[in-house]
C-alpha cells in the first residue's frame, strides 16, 4: 500500500489544479481568439461602405428647377369662378357712363292744371330728355368701381396664390423630409446590421470579462441611437406618401449667390405686399366725391294748352343739379373700410413686408447651416483617415489593430453621414421657404453647386506645414499612425528628433525608409553640444543615417535656457554661432539644408549670422500668444529674415486645434510649424470625443 503524506497530497492537488487552470486559460484564449476573428470578418465585410453617393450627388448642378408649384384641381376651378365673376363685373362697368333717357307724359282728366314753373295752363303735356349723372350713381362712381374691381382682382390673385403656396410649402417640406429619410434609412439599415453582429460578440466577450465596460456600453449606446432614429425616419415615411416629384431627383449641395438672390427676387412682387392695396381700396371707398351728386340734364317739353285761342307750347331746356354733404369724416371712413377689408379677408393688421430683410435673414440661416455642413464634412474626412489607418494596420498585421475599435470608428463614420443628410435636408427647407415667398423665381437662378468631392484630395502645391516629431511620439503611436496622420494633414517638412540610442535608431531608420519621399529634417536638440562642438556628433549621425533619404539638419539648441546666460550673453551666443558654423560646413558638404528654431528675442547681430547660414528659421512664438505682442516682436525678424521665417506654435498654448489654426490666420507668415505631433493627435482625438459627447 502506498502512503501519501499530507504535503504530498497538497502538492498533487496544486499540480492538477494548475493543469486545470492552464487548460481553462487555453480554452478561454481560444474562445477570445475566435470572437476576435469574427469581429475581424465583420470589419472586412463592412469597411468599404462609405455612402459617398448619398452625401455628394453625382450631378454637377441642378439641371431643372426641383420644386414646381401646381394647383389642386378643385381649388383651381373655384378660383377660376371667382376671377371670372370679377372680370365680368369689370366689363359691365366699362360700358357704364351714367347717361339715362327720360320720358314723361301727363294727362289732366277734369280740370286744367297750371304748371307753377312755366305758368301755363295745359290739358296734357309730354317731356323727353337725357340725364347724365357725373358723380354718385354716375360716371365717377362707375369708374371708381372699375378701379376697385381691378384692385380686388389683383388682391384675389395674391390671396389665392398665398393659400396655394402655403399648401406648397407644407407638402414640399414633407416631401423633402421623406426624400432624405429614405437616404438616411439606407445607412441606418447598414448600421443596424453591423450593430447586431458586433453586439452579439461584445456580449460574449463581456460575459467572460475580455472587453472593457466602455466598449460594452458603447455598443449599447449605438443600439439605442439606431432604434431611436428608425423610430423617427421610418415611422414618418410610413405615415405619409410623400414620394412626388423628388423621388428620383439628385439634390447637390448648393451655395447661394446673395447678389443674384436679391436681384432676382426684388424684381418680382412678393405675395406679401398687399397692404398698399387695402389702403388704396379704402381711399376710393371713402372718397368725398362718392357722397356728392352732380346731374346734368336736357329736356324737350311739349304742352297742349287749355285755351284754344293760344298755340301749343314747346321748348328745350338744359341745366344741372348739385348736392354735397357738409360733414367731413373721410379719415374715419377710410380707417373703417381698411378694417372691413381685413375682416373680409380674415387678416389681421400686419407690418409691411420687407423683402430684402426677409431674404438676408434666410441667407444668414442658410450660410450658417452650410458652415455646419462643411465643419461636419471635415470631421468625416478625419473619420475616413482613421478608417484608412485601421485598414493599413489590418493589412500589415499590426499588433495595434483592434477590429472592435475599427468597427466603432466605422459606425461613427456612418453616423456622421446621417448627420450630413440632416443638414442637407435643412438647407433645402430654407430654399423651399424662399420659393414659397417668391414663386416666380427659380432656385437655379441664384445658386451654384458647391463641390465637396475634392476636399479630401491633397493639393498639388500644398502649403508649408512643418511638424515637430519627438522621440516620444514613436513610443505612444505606431509608425503607421504617425505616417498616416502626417499624410492626411499634409505636413511637410517633417522635423524628426534624432539621438543615437540604438533602439531608437532602428525605429528612426525604419520610419525614414518608409517616408523618405517626404521632406525629412533631422532635429538635434542637445544643449551639451555647445560645450564640445557638433562636428563629431554630425559625423556619427552620418554613419547611423542614410543622408540621401533626408532633406536637411535642424538645430533646436537653446543657449538662452542655460544657467549663466543672462550674465554673459555674448559668450553663449558666440558658442551658438560656432555650432552653427560647424553645422553649416557639414550640410554644405553633404548637400543638405540647414534650419534652426529660435525664440523671438535674439539680437540683430545673431539674426544676421543665422540668416546667412540657414535655409529656414523657425520662430518659436511660445507662451505669450497675444496678437499685438507677436506682431511687435516679429517686426525685426520679418524685416531681416523675410521669406525664411517659419512661425511655430505649440499645442499647450491653445485650448484646441481650431484656436491654433485661427491664430495662424492672424499672423502674416505663410510658413507654419506645429509643436508637436504627439499633442496634435491628442487635439484631434479630443475634437472627436467632444462630438461624441454632444451626440449623447
Amino acid at each position: 500500500m502506498i502512503k501519501f503524506r499530507y504535503i504530498d497530497l497538497v502538492f498533487i492537488l496544486m499540480f492538477f489544479n494548475g493543469i486545470r487552470c492552464q487548460i481553462y486559460s487555453q480554452s478561454i484564449d481560444s474562445v477570445v481568439s475566435k470572437y476576435i476573428q469574427q469581429l475581424n470578418t465583420i470589419w472586412l465585410n463592412h469597411k468599404n461602405s462609405t455612402f459617398d453617393n448619398l452625401i455628394i450627388d453625382s450631378s454637377a448642378k441642378l439641371i431643372n428647377e426641383p420644386f414646381k408649384i401646381s394647383d389642386d384641381e378643385k381649388q383651381h376651378n373655384y378660383k377660376n369662378l371667382l376671377l371670372k365673376s370679377n372680370l365680368v363685373q369689370q366689363r359691365i362697368y366699362q360700358k357704364e357712363h351714367g347717361v339715362r333717357f327720360t320720358l314723361a307724359y301727363q294727362e289732366n282728366l277734369k280740370a286744367p292744371l297750371v304748371d307753377p314753373e312755366e305758368i301755363v295752363v295745359f290739358k296734357r303735356r309730354a317731356i323727353a330728355g337725357i340725364d347724365w349723372d357725373l358723380l354718385n350713381n354716375g360716371l365717377y362712381e362707375y369708374k371708381q368701381k372699375l378701379k376697385l374691381l381691378k384692385l380686388e382682382h389683383e388682391m384675389l390673385l395674391k390671396k389665392q396664390m398665398r393659400e396655394n403656396l402655403e399648401a406648397f410649402q407644407a407638402s414640399q417640406t414633407a416631401e423633402i423630409i421623406s426624400y432624405f429619410n429614405n437616404k438616411k434609412l439606407l445607412i441606418l439599415n447598414k448600421r443596424q446590421d453591423l450593430n447586431i453582429k458586433q453586439s452579439q460578440l461584445i456580449e460574449q466577450l463581456w460575459t467572460i470579462k475580455h472587453i472593457t465596460k466602455d466598449n460594452y456600453l458603447k455598443v449599447i449606446q449605438n443600439t439605442t441611437d439606431i432604434n431611436a432614429q428608425f423610430n423617427i425616419y421610418k415611422n414618418y415615411n410610413e405615415a405619409g406618401s410623400n414620394q412626388g416629384q423628388l423621388k428620383d431627383a439628385e439634390l447637390p449641395i448648393l451655395d447661394i449667390n446673395i447678389q443674384k438672390l436679391i436681384q432676382y427676387c426684388l424684381l418680382q412682387d412678393s405675395i406679401q405686399n398687399d397692404t398698399l392695396n387695402y389702403a388704396t381700396i379704402a381711399k376710393r371707398q371713402s372718397s368725398y366725391f362718392k357722397e356728392m351728386s352732380l346731374k346734368a340734364y336736357t329736356r324737350y317739353s311739349y304742352y297742349d294748352v287749355y285755351n284754344t285761342l293760344l298755340p301749343d307750347r314747346s321748348y328745350v331746356s338744359v341745366g344741372f343739379n348739385l348736392s354735397a354733404p357738409l360733414t367731413l369724416n373721410q379719415k374715419d371712413k377710410r380707417e373703417y373700410y381698411i378694417l372691413q377689408q381685413q375682416i373680409n379677408n380674415f387678416q389681421t393688421p400686419t407690418r409691411t413686408f420687407n423683402s430684402q430683410s426677409f431674404l438676408l435673414n434666410l441667407y444668414y440661416e442658410y450660410q450658417y447651416k452650410l458652415k455646419q455642413f462643411k465643419n461636419l464634412y471635415h470631421k468625416r474626412l478625419v473619420y475616413l483617415e482613421l478608417l484608412r489607418t485601421e485598414d493599413v494596420k489590418q493589412k500589415l498585421g499590426d499588433v495595434e489593430f483592434n477590429p472592435n475599435t475599427a468597427l466603432f470608428i466605422l459606425d461613427d463614420f456612418w453616423s456622421n453621414a446621417i448627420e450630413l443628410l440632416d443638414l442637407k435636408q435643412e438647407l433645402y427647407k430654407v430654399l423651399i421657404n424662399i420659393k414659397s415667398k417668391f414663386p416666380n423665381v427659380n432656385i437655379i437662378d441664384f445658386t451654384q453647386p458647391l463641390n465637396l468631392s475634392n476636399l479630401n484630395i491633397a493639393s498639388t502645391n500644398p502649403p508649408f506645414k512643418a511638424i515637430y516629431i519627438w522621440s516620444d511620439a514613436f513610443k505612444n503611436h505606431s509608425q503607421t499612425v504617425i505616417t498616416e496622420f502626417c499624410k492626411v494633414n499634409e505636413f511637410n517638412p517633417l522635423v524628426v528628433s534624432y539621438h543615437p540610442t540604438k533602439s531608437y535608431l532602428f525605429q528612426l531608420n525604419e520610419f525614414i525608409s518608409k517616408n523618405y519621399t517626404s521632406s525629412i529634417h533631422l532635429m538635434i536638440g542637445s544643449n551639451k553640444l555647445l560645450y564640445r562642438g557638433i562636428t563629431n556628433y554630425l559625423d556619427s549621425l552620418k554613419q547611423n543615417i542614410s543622408l540621401n533619404q533626408i532633406k536637411g539638419i535642424h538645430l533646436d539648441i537653446e543657449p538662452h535656457t542655460l544657467e549663466g546666460f543672462k550674465e554673459d550673453k555674448e559668450k553663449y551666443f558666440a558658442m551658438y554661432l560656432q555650432i552653427l558654423k560647424e553645422a553649416k560646413q557639414f550640410t554644405d558638404a553633404n548637400h543638405l539644408e540647414l534650419s534652426v528654431s529660435i525664440p523671438l528675442n535674439y539680437p540683430e547681430n545673431v539674426l544676421k549670422e543665422i540668416n546667412s547660414a540657414c535655409h529656414l528659421v523657425y520662430l518659436m512664438a511660445y507662451e505669450n500668444i497675444d496678437i499685438e505682442f507677436l506682431n511687435k516682436k516679429l517686426i525685426e525678424e520679418l524685416d531681416l529674415l523675410k521669406d525664411k521665417c517659419v512661425l511655430a506654435f505649440r499645442t499647450k498654448d491653445f485650448e484646441n486645434r481650431t484656436d491654433m489654426e485661427a491664430m495662424y490666420e492672424k499672423i502674416k507668415i505663410t510658413k507654419k510649424a506645429y509643436h508637436d505631433l504627439d499633442e496634435l493627435i491628442q487635439f484631434d482625438k479630443q475634437s472627436i470625443q467632444i462630438k461624441n459627447e454632444d451626440d449623447k
